[in-house]
């Protein structure tokens, strides 16, 4: 697609009127150089557009696959596993650790980051040694394509990349548009303990998006333990869970004791597709927009 056209595209669709989206469109005809903020707002310069790029996180890996990036890759982390072929890819990193000498070996342009998931001293020792470090950080829906953009932006394939972005912007739901009444949500990470999200989640952006409110929004811990007192007290409409393939399993059963809270009265009890929901990418914005449909049936319930 030329650049007049990919810009024309942008420009059709009312919610692209993002400063760095613009900036991001008119990079595209010029030479690099380059020059680009990661997403906790780092700048990083490269003389020449990031050939070897490493992906410590599964999300990081399938959202450079997603702008035609997959084959730069050269290491990622375990549990990488989509794109297919993100399997054949060299693992240097878990959970735990990363395999510093394996990274090194590689010899990357750039590694990629999940923003507070690593250890600092591995990644401080990444530093020390010259290897720049872009960190993805993603709050809400929106950033997935922004981040998107300035990954882009770092590899020099603006023209591949920007009509993913602009048919990633339209999938997002307005927050003014949310549907109403707004329903109280209980989203579920854990159950014993029993954990949630707080509002700086991309999950919680989901809910507001689909018209509901996350109940521990206000809560300073981005992951807080609560405990079930709290949740009953809160009666929430929904109770919401990540399973395997979205599929109903024991996961919310122990809620079934409590048949006089809302989400029991309603069929409020929903699962969503673990690895669409969280993991940060564009297939994010499609499961929310199936989470979206399933909250709208149980509007219907309460309100016929």
């Amino acid at each position: 697609m030329a650049f007049s056209a990919i810009l024309k595209k942008i420009r059709k669709i009312k919610c692209l009127a993002h400063p760095a989206l613009l900036l991001f469109i008119s990079g595209i005809a010029h030479a690099q150089p380059i020059s680009v903020s990661d997403d906790t707002g780092q700048k990083l310069q490269f003389s020449q557009p990031v050939q070897r790029i490493i992906a410590l996180s599964p999300a990081i890996t399938e959202n450079l696959f997603a702008i035609g990036l997959g084959e730069r890759i050269v290491g990622v982390s375990s549990y990488s596993d989509y794109p297919a072929q993100a399997k054949q890819i060299a693992i240097v990193s878990d959970h735990q650790s990363i395999d510093l000498e394996t990274i090194l070996k590689l010899k990357p342009d750039v590694v990629v980051a999940w923003h507070g998931g690593q250890s600092p001293a591995q990644l401080s020792v990444l530093k020390q040694l010259n290897i720049p470090i872009f960190f993805q950080k993603i709050n809400t829906l929106a950033d997935i394509p922004i981040s998107l953009m300035r990954l882009s932006q770092m590899a020099g394939n603006q023209s591949i990349a920007a009509p993913i972005i602009a048919n990633a912007y339209t999938r997002i739901p307005l927050i003014a548009q949310a549907p109403t009444p707004i329903l109280p949500a209980f989203y579920q990470v854990w159950g014993q303990p029993l954990m949630t999200l707080n509002q700086d989640s991309w999950v919680s952006d989901a809910l507001a998006r689909c018209g509901a409110q996350n109940i521990f929004a206000g809560l300073p811990i981005s992951a807080p333990t609560v405990n079930v007192e709290n949740v009953i007290k809160r009666n929430p409409a929904l109770i919401i869970t990540a399973s395997n393939h979205a599929q109903p399993d024991h996961t919310l059963n122990m809620w079934h004791n409590w048949h006089e809270m809302s989400a029991l009265k309603h069929q409020g009890l929903l699962f969503t597709d673990a690895d669409l929901m969280n993991r940060a990418t564009l297939r994010t914005l499609i499961e929310s927009e199936r989470l979206c449909t399933q909250i709208a049936h149980v509007r219907t319930r309460i309100n016929p």
